[in-house]
């Protein structure tokens, strides 16, 4: 082939192609769910669920509609301490108690008394423990001093949150409602014209059937005319057959 012909194959099978795509893109409409009825019938709704089991029984799925998802997705949020109850979770192992060790002041033990660094290790932990407790308090100072105008604006963020979603589950609810209208109306339309077409098919097989039995009871006329014709011929052959004899005597 020489290039003009190379490209006007490259443009046939294009075309072909987006052809192809857009067939397999439309979808056939065979109801009208808005203006179709019998569905409250249970005759049709055990009609209704036999077809979908066999289709259902038919239906092999090809394809994985997943696939263009990343696969172990949880896994990178995960921390250690996330992956070690979860392991006890699967191992069906008991929740750990909180331990309140760390909460204690032990002295030390009876063998230990005379032990100058056990009751150093004693002392620092009694430090630690009051340093932990100064901590708490200055928390609590800082959550008296601006706790409340800190939680006066969390709030505030979580109302204009949950204003914003609700404002979009409005718009999306209006543009639900606003789809069936228009399903509704477009269903509508379709069956009052399938009605109006249904009725004029019906009068027309009305006229050819009237048309039909003017066309049957005038072949039964002719067909009795005929036969009324040809026993007149005959009837008239005979009457001349007999009247020659009697002239010629």
């Amino acid at each position: 082939y020489n290039t003009t012909n190379l490209l006007h194959l490259l443009r046939m099978a294009a075309k072909l192609t987006r052809e192809q795509s857009v067939a397999e893109s439309q979808v056939l409409i065979d109801a009208l769910p808005y203006t179709d009825e019998g569905y409250e019938d249970e005759k049709v709704r055990e009609s209704a669920a036999r077809l979908i089991e066999e289709e259902v029984k038919r239906y092999h799925s090809t394809k994985n509609y997943l696939e263009h998802m990343p696969g172990n997705l949880h896994e990178k949020w995960e921390t250690p301490t996330m992956r070690t109850m979860f392991e006890r979770l699967d191992a069906r192992q008991p929740n750990e108690m909180l331990s309140m060790k760390r909460c204690e002041l032990p002295q030390p033990p009876p063998g230990q008394k005379h032990d100058v660094s056990a009751w150093l290790s004693a002392v620092s932990n009694s430090r630690a423990q009051l340093e932990h407790q100064d901590v708490r308090l200055a928390n609590l100072e800082l959550l008296k001093d601006y706790g409340c105008n800190s939680w006066t604006l969390y709030l505030q963020q979580l109302q204009n949150l949950s204003e914003s979603q609700q404002a979009k589950l409005h718009a999306l609810k209006q543009n639900i409602q606003d789809t069936n209208w228009a399903r509704k109306r477009e269903h509508t339309e379709a069956g009052n014209m399938l009605h109006k077409l249904e009725g004029e098919w019906l009068e027309l097989v009305g006229k050819n059937y009237a048309v039909e039995r003017a066309c049957a009871e005038l072949e039964t006329e002719v067909d009795n005319l005929e036969t009324e014709k040809v026993e007149g011929l005959k009837k008239q052959k005979v009457s001349e057959e007999t009247e020659i004899p009697a002239d010629a005597s």
